[in-house]
């Protein structure tokens, strides 16, 4: 009994080791946190390292990392992209892409937990596009027709009345 009892938690832990490493959740919250901190949750409690930072045209400074996985599963995550308000304030954007199906629609499925709204569903040649809304978030998730792989961009919105 004990033997069997083992199994299936061997089972659950081997199916979350290979499973996704950031949730829809994670990725919002990303967008509230400066570089350092992003830096900090990405490699201390998801596992990511450090693939490149660089400085975009505005001359903000971007940081990519990456997971890799023993199956050649991949995940990446930019930070520090965003736009500078009148007032000083970044509306920061997030980007994430893996080129596993399964974790993209994972993602689908987390934003319409989280209760933004489904403003438009579509595909093109290549892709199938699905755009959600909030009073906070514009998500763009595009998911590849052929090879499954996938991209994730979260942009904050500016709310009337708060600074960020």
């Amino acid at each position: 009994m004990m033997k069997k009892y083992l199994l299936i938690l061997l089972m659950l832990t081997g199916g979350y080791v290979h499973g996704q490493s950031v949730t829809f959740n994670d990725l919002t919250n990303l967008a509230h946190l400066s570089n350092q901190e992003a830096y900090n949750y990405l490699t201390q409690a998801r596992s990511f390292k450090r693939d490149y930072n660089m400085k975009n045209t505005s001359g903000m400074q971007m940081e990519g990392y990456k997971r890799t996985t023993p199956d050649f599963k991949w995940e990446t995550v930019m930070v520090g992209d965003g736009t500078k308000l009148d007032n000083g304030a970044l509306l920061r954007n997030v980007y994430y892409t893996s080129n596993n199906k399964q974790h993209i629609l994972g993602l689908v499925t987390q934003a319409g937990k989280a209760g933004l709204k489904l403003s438009f569903k579509g595909l093109d040649a290549d892709k199938n596009i699905f755009i959600f809304d909030s009073d906070l978030y514009n998500v763009s998730i595009n998911l590849n027709i052929y090879n499954g792989a996938g991209s994730v961009t979260i942009k904050q919105k500016e709310v009337a009345g708060i600074e960020y």
